[in-house]
């Protein structure tokens, strides 16, 4: 089966809901003592299509493993801590947790929709840096958010044909974020179903 990358939704706006990552670390065993899972994060999208109450707002849906292990009564109560928590619901054998964009970070949320990654503030970068979840190397998110020329100048080698040199300009570095693609579906939840094969997110472009 193919693997699942993490969204957009994951690396570039999820820190912004500024949810330590190390919140959902956990350590869940298989029978024979083997680690099976040590992260609940799956995967983080801008839409859910299995619940129309909350898609008219700029809501994240974090999809996490709804594994009872005995640590998670903490995980939750954890959870419902947080101020821009809005709320949760089970699908299958996932969790979604629903979050509001912090008020602080609401100008860097609307840029990186447009895909003007390099003007969110110093705070938002930060965030990013240290608080993501990306499948490609980790190398390329400075790059991204500094709209760095190496970069540039990667995509327009790739970009141009003989011929045809491609010019980006002053452009940025890495594309927009399609919506089609941050959508939860059930498509997608059955793949992360536990009756199913253990997902891991593949790698990325550079």
């Amino acid at each position: 089966m193919k693997e699942i990358k993490f969204t957009k939704t994951a690396t570039f706006i999820f820190p912004l809901l500024n949810i330590s990552k190390n919140l959902f670390d956990c350590n869940i065993l298989d029978p024979w003592g083997r680690i099976k899972f040590n992260s609940r994060f799956l995967n983080a999208y801008l839409q859910d299509q299995n619940i129309e109450k909350y898609n008219n707002q700029n809501y994240v849906f974090i999809l996490v493993r709804g594994y009872r292990d005995a640590e998670f009564d903490k995980f939750y109560s954890t959870i419902q801590a947080f101020p821009n928590y809005v709320d949760d619901y089970e699908i299958q054998d996932c969790i979604v947790l629903v979050f509001s964009i912090p008020t602080n970070y609401q100008k860097d949320y609307e840029l990186i929709l447009n895909g003007i990654y390099s003007e969110i503030s110093p705070e938002a970068k930060k965030l990013i840096l240290t608080n993501n979840y990306f499948s490609g190397k980790i190398f390329t998110l400075p790059l991204i958010l500094t709209k760095a020329t190496v970069l540039k100048q990667s995509w327009e080698e790739r970009l141009s044909n003989p011929g045809s040199i491609a010019d980006l300009k002053d452009q940025e570095v890495w594309p927009i974020i399609t919506f089609e693609k941050e959508i939860l579906d059930k498509n997608i939840i059955s793949k992360y179903s536990a009756n199913n094969k253990h997902f891991e997110p593949s790698g990325e472009f550079f």
